[in-house]
């Protein structure tokens, strides 16, 4: 397994984890931001990040996905921290693995390059 299917991986387990967290609230502490979005728009966001956790292993959609929610997780640390909340940990490491599969660098796309 290579470093971009473990990635892959990850990414797609954190989505199904904070997708679903948007309908059960398990996740403890709840995100500081769920009581000021709208419930509907709360739930939309869990059934976006439920079907980026499929999309993700797609070929085609891999890096559509990834850019996506990239900018979609840097967004809300930039709104957490505007509303003077740090809750930020969960988007802002997402942000860093999404960008890494976004970037794909040559050690994460697994080719090794001869000196």
């Amino acid at each position: 397994m290579n470093l971009k299917n473990i990635i892959t991986t990850i990414c797609s387990l954190l989505f199904f984890m904070i997708g679903v967290d948007k309908f059960l609230s398990f996740l403890e502490p709840p995100c500081s931001l769920e009581t000021t979005i709208a419930p509907m728009v709360w739930k939309a966001f869990g059934v976006l990040q439920i079907a980026a956790g499929i999309l993700i292993w797609h070929p085609k959609t891999k890096r559509f996905v990834a850019g996506f929610f990239f900018v979609f997780m840097l967004i809300f640390s930039i709104y957490h921290l505007i509303q003077n909340t740090y809750d930020i940990g969960g988007s802002a490491s997402m942000a860093v693995l999404l960008g890494l599969l976004v970037w794909n660098p040559s050690i994460i796309s697994g080719k090794n390059k001869a000196v």
